[in-house]
């Protein structure tokens, strides 16, 4: 019983030993290229994953980021419809932001994104480690969003909120897995379940003719592979070959550029400015070149807003540096509440900020740079004392004229902001060139607008 395998052995390696050279190359390079698509199926599917959980996380966490003052404020002053519409905004107007919800200690759904769900008590372990846990929290769940059975993977991230140095709720925001894996995976499996079969023939017919052929290509695979796996996705193989070799070499620099693609998704955080969220200024002089060249060619109207905190030194002198930050933080998410979407919104350095306003007029810049203006000064900023803190700010306002230069463009936005510090703060100035570049103040924008 013991030794039942060895006749069928003995059978095979007769059978082996029957076989040409070129048969034998044929079995050889058959199984080395079903080795190698599992390979990089396995690889591609691991990579896509890994890069998509850690966009989410990233996302998750920045999202918790960008909602905890407003949290925080609305606990403050009981104000929880506010955060059920800011929270049903948020999950229905991104695909990948299933759900956003604020509970108590206790698991109380203080908030959410689902009016139906106020009010309900949570008990499952992911909300009890949430609640307890004293840090920012990431999990992967899996869970059944519609109640019809279909579960998918989500990310978890419980972000804890503190007032006055104790935890008043907890934020939970829910990234959806799901639709990246869907847009991603079917795609590698298609194209490698694809390329599959026909190596695997050819290489049954043509084995004696690779024999000496495919050992250079297949070293330089190799290479390759392992480039990729320490995240070097540039790597490209030579498409000089026609046969079976050049097909996998087609293949593989498809995959790496897909890789890239995903990878570059998680790159978006290196745009960003780490501490309010913001697009950074390299990004953005990336964009006005982008849309100056745009408008050059369309005539399209294009406008800047520069707004910067008032007084912010006295702030940083007197409150020190992190609160500094967290009214920086403060500004960035009225501006964020007030902006349009599709406005490119950036920390231009220190306290001053920059939006980009596309399609947008003079009268339309001044009306929104108004709107600005108001809230930050309707708003104060809530120390975590209690002590309400008055922020204003002055906002320079600029309306892309030809040559369209963007340096001009800045410099001009630059000076209206600058006379807005100049003639008292705290209000909204258009850069109005006439016979002579000069600067207009516009404290109401509902008179004598451009």
């Amino acid at each position: 019983m013991r030794n039942w395998w060895r006749p069928h052995a003995e059978r095979l390696n007769r059978l082996w030993q029957s076989l040409s050279m070129g048969a034998k190359l044929s079995v050889l390079f058959t199984g080395l290229i079903l080795a190698m698509t599992a390979f990089f199926y396995t690889f591609a599917v691991y990579e896509t994953t890994r890069e998509i959980k850690i966009s989410a996380i990233y996302k998750g966490q920045a999202v918790g980021e960008a909602l905890k003052g407003e949290v925080a404020y609305g606990i403050q002053s009981q104000t929880f419809p506010n955060l059920d519409f800011t929270f049903r905004r948020l999950a229905s107007s991104r695909n990948d932001v299933a759900y956003v919800f604020l509970t108590d200690q206790r698991g109380l759904i203080l908030s959410d994104s689902e009016q139906d769900r106020v009010g309900q008590v949570l008990s499952d372990s992911v909300t009890r480690q949430s609640v307890t846990s004293s840090v920012s929290r990431v999990q992967f769940v899996q869970m059944d969003m519609e109640g019809q059975g279909e579960f998918s993977e989500l990310c978890d991230v419980s972000v804890p909120i503190l007032i006055h140095g104790r935890r008043a709720g907890t934020l939970r925001i829910g990234v959806s897995l799901t639709q990246f894996l869907l847009a991603n995976s079917p795609r590698i499996r298609s194209k490698i379940a694809w390329f599959a079969l026909p190596f695997a023939v050819l290489s049954i017919l043509i084995a004696i003719k690779l024999a000496r052929s495919f050992t250079r290509p297949l070293k330089r695979l190799a290479l390759a592979v392992s480039e990729v796996s320490q995240g070097n996705y540039d790597v490209q193989l030579p498409l000089n070959r026609r046969d079976e070799i050049g097909e996998l070499a087609h293949a593989f620099n498809k995959m790496a550029v897909h890789l890239k693609e995903n990878f570059e998704k998680v790159s978006d955080m290196a745009n960003r400015d780490g501490l309010t969220g913001l697009y950074n200024a390299r990004f953005f002089q990336e964009a006005l070149a982008r849309d100056t060249e745009r408008v050059k060619r369309s005539g399209r109207p294009l406008a800047l807003v520069l707004f910067d905190a008032d007084r912010f030194k006295r702030v940083n002198d007197r409150y020190g540096h992190p609160v500094g930050d967290q009214v920086l933080q403060h500004i960035s998410r009225i501006a964020r509440s007030v902006l349009r979407g599709y406005d490119v919104l950036a920390r231009y350095g220190g306290e001053e900020f920059i939006a980009l306003l596309t399609d947008t007029t003079g009268p339309q810049a001044m009306q929104l740079g108004e709107r600005l203006r108001k809230m930050a000064e309707q708003r104060p900023f809530i120390m975590d004392d209690g002590e309400a803190l008055k922020v204003t700010i002055s906002v320079g306002v600029a309306v892309a004229r030809a040559p369209y230069d963007k340096k001009e463009l800045i410099s001009q936005a630059d000076q209206a902001l600058y006379n807005a510090k100049e003639t008292g703060r705290n209000r909204v100035i258009l850069y109005k060139p006439i016979a002579i570049d000069t600067i207009e103040p516009m404290p109401n924008p509902a008179q004598n607008l451009l």
